[in-house]
């Protein structure tokens, strides 16, 4: 039996390998807008995503930028929006309006705001780690997940004394 990781890695190998498809890519795109949701259905049923929200949501983020790195988490892809001048960062409101989400259907839009950006950036993201916690997040624990994308953001690493 797969473990999570893997499973989570093996849904984003094959919804990158179904991106490769334009058409299907820009039919996934459409999951934005309630209106044309219905045209990244049959996307959707191709990787078993229909019904669930956290795989539909990684699913269309990835369509909108399909840039995957390992280990790239949502806090620390969003440090690289910019860096801080005087304790603040270009991108701390948007992050706190990330943090301050209850449910997966407040935090859908706000992930899509910050993949777009990332997009426009060429910061990729780890899609394979955003939906173990997006599965962490509908399963109890969205504030563990608050938490560590808080500490990718905004714990500085410890100065060290010079030897």
């Amino acid at each position: 039996m797969k473990s999570h990781d893997e499973s989570n890695g093996s849904f984003v190998t094959q919804l990158a390998k179904l991106c490769e498809d334009r058409g299907h890519s820009a039919a996934l795109r459409r999951y934005w807008s309630e209106t044309t949701r219905p045209a990244a259905l049959p996307i959707l049923g191709r990787l078993g995503a229909i019904g669930d929200e956290r795989k539909s949501t990684v699913a269309a983020l990835f369509a909108v930028h399909p840039a995957h790195a390992e280990g790239m988490g949502i806090g620390r892809a969003a440090l690289r929006l910019g860096d801080r001048k005087d304790g603040e960062h270009p991108y701390d409101r948007h992050f706190r309006r990330i943090l301050a989400c209850t449910d997966l259907e407040d935090l859908a839009p706000q992930l899509h705001r910050l993949v777009k950006r990332l997009g426009r950036e060429s910061v990729p993201l780890d899609y394979a780690k955003l939906l173990k916690e997006l599965n962490f997040w509908s399963t109890g624990y969205a504030e563990r997940v608050k938490t560590d994308w808080a500490k990718e953001f905004w714990q500085a690493p410890l100065d060290l004394p010079a030897a």
